[in-house]
């Protein structure tokens, strides 16, 4: 290799470990043309496209590396996350498949099936199958981690208050071993005198609130938290710090607000925590949870002030002991059980969140149907719940767009029995679509061990009832317990 193109190659390095990925695309794009027969330099190409939202470019270049060396399996594992972003998640799981057959073993693509069963087909124990033979230490957190959750959703004997402590321990553990960063000691934060924002003399400062989370789009954490913003913008700065790729009205409506606005999607948790301590911030809300364990691990070393677990990833406790509260109320994470957390249980009066509808939330309808529909993604269609369905006479609607998978649909009417026959699929396009749908019902009815969260807050605004079966004690558990 020429000098010239040894100094390109290592730019080309820099730029992609750095995640900047238009300069990475320039770099590899040259690589590409000067030798368009190495499989590395398009599947890097690739890679950077993928990074930098061209999922489309991205295949074409990653295919072109799989046809120059079909043992090169990591282009066709990007290939699966360029399909994953595009939605065709039958091409996403062809494509982690075909690793597979270069080798059974192979962690990654067992860890992307393990996702695609539990987020895409709603299959927690078939995840839990995909994960069970990879024995690599140093895929161990992602193998638990997808065990863990599999397990909130669909787990034997969850009635038993026994089996929320074992699984709130196995929390903690993993917490303990995966969400940590002993080695980094940051510098104690100074003492700030923020002064009441009803005074308004020259000099005062004003309390620095950092939001964290991937979700800053039209998700819970904007439809359940969003008015609390509002209100604390006029007199707090709020510094957001972005871990998703998402954007859409609702981020739009979040940058209006903030003072500071950080894209952090591809830190580690060690550069992360620096940059959250660097922000110098009186309060920290967590809006992440589970959906982000790396920010998680980044929370671990405690860079703001003061730091709440709030919406937005909340099923259970993260097992960190660095956080100053948890913000709940008393049906949703009651004081008798403080022994489920590792974060002191704080109460708001009427309920721990605020929903604010979007403009397109339809009018309650006048006349509504009979017949009960489930409105939740397909993950939370559990055994024990269908068990339950399959006792109740009269047709059941299930709306969501992932019942458009033949397996989804398929698992469903197996567990139904007998009243499969009463059952139908509404796939909505939209969220708008959707809304529209569930207000065509009288009644929907509430999914457990896994409860609905928003979902339900979206019924009861359009005058659709909750029929709640069974309220566990984890805090995914019981969201619906307002209701019951």
């Amino acid at each position: 290799m020429k000098t010239t193109q040894k100094t390109l190659l290592a730019k080309a390095q820099a730029a992609r470990d750095a995640s900047h990925w238009s300069r990475a695309v320039e770099l590899y794009g040259q690589l590409s043309s000067s030798d368009p027969l190495s499989p590395e330099y398009q599947h890097h190409l690739g890679l950077s496209l993928l990074g930098l939202g061209k999922p489309q470019e991205a295949l074409h270049h990653c295919a072109r590396a799989l046809d120059l060396n079909p043992q090169f399996w990591q282009s066709s594992m990007i290939m699966s996350k360029a399909y994953l972003q595009m939605d065709h998640i039958g091409l996403a799981q062809k494509s982690l498949k075909s690793v597979l057959k270069l080798d059974k073993h192979n962690a990654p693509a067992r860890l992307g099936l393990a996702d695609l069963a539990l987020n895409q087909f709603g299959e927690p124990f078939e995840a839990i199958d995909w994960v069970e033979p990879i024995k690599d230490p140093a895929y161990l957190m992602d193998v638990q981690l997808t065990s863990i959750l599999a397990n909130l959703y669909d787990r034997a004997n969850w009635q038993d208050p026994q089996s929320a402590i074992e699984l709130t321990e196995e929390i903690k553990s993993f917490s303990n071993t995966h969400l940590r960063l002993p080695n980094l000691q940051l510098p104690p934060l100074a003492v700030r005198g923020i002064q009441s924002s009803n005074l308004s003399s020259q000099g005062r400062q004003r309390p620095r609130v950092g939001l964290l989370s991937p979700l800053f789009s039209a998700s819970p954490v904007y439809f359940l938290t969003f008015s609390k913003w509002r209100k604390m913008a006029s007199h707090c700065d709020l510094v957001i710090f972005n871990r998703g790729h998402q954007a859409d009205w609702a981020t739009a409506a979040f940058k209006e607000l903030r003072s500071e606005w950080l894209d952090v999607q591809h830190m580690n948790a060690e550069d992360l925590a620096r940059t959250l301590h660097k922000a110098d911030l009186d309060v920290l809300y967590d809006l992440g949870g589970w959906m982000d364990p790396i920010g998680l691990k980044a929370l671990s070393a405690k860079p703001a002030r003061q730091m709440f677990k709030w919406v937005g990833g909340q099923s259970v406790t993260t097992g960190l002991t660095t956080f100053d509260g948890w913000v709940g109320d008393a049906a949703n994470s009651p004081i008798a059980l403080q022994h489920l957390y590792t974060e002191p249980l704080l109460h708001i009066k009427g309920g721990y969140t605020s929903y604010l509808p979007p403009d397109y939330l339809p009018k309650p309808a006048p006349k509504k149907s009979k017949a009960a529909c489930i409105f939740s993604n397909p993950a939370k269609v559990s055994r024990p719940f269908l068990e339950r369905l399959s006792t109740m006479p009269g047709k059941k609607v299930f709306i969501h767009r992932q019942y458009r998978h033949p397996q989804v649909q398929e698992r469903i009417l197996a567990g139904l029995g007998k009243q499969a026959k009463n059952a139908e699929f509404i796939l909505p396009s939209t969220h708008q679509e959707a809304l529209e749908c569930v207000n065509a019902h009288a009644t929907m009815i509430d999914t457990f061990p896994y409860s609905s969260g928003l979902t339900a807050r979206e019924a009861l605004a359009m005058g659709t009832k909750i029929q709640v079966l069974e309220v566990g004690s984890l805090f995914c558990e019981r969201h619906t317990a307002y209701v019951a």
